[in-house]
């Protein structure tokens, strides 16, 4: 049985633009990983400037 056609888009249709997918599954985890490890180290920075900061008063 093939794809049901409900009438929005001619048959055959490919609705690529609207589900972005990545050909390797395990960048997506690294990209998540990398993304993790930038936003930790930028919070601890975050945090050291606040306590010098804090520290000069």
């Amino acid at each position: 049985m093939g794809p049901v056609n409900r009438g929005r888009f001619p048959a055959g249709h490919a609705l690529v633009s609207c589900c972005p997918t990545f050909s390797d599954p395990y960048q997506e985890h690294a990209m998540a990983d990398l993304a993790f490890v930038v936003t930790t180290v930028a919070v601890f920075a975050l945090v050291v400037l606040v306590a010098r900061g804090v520290a000069k008063l």
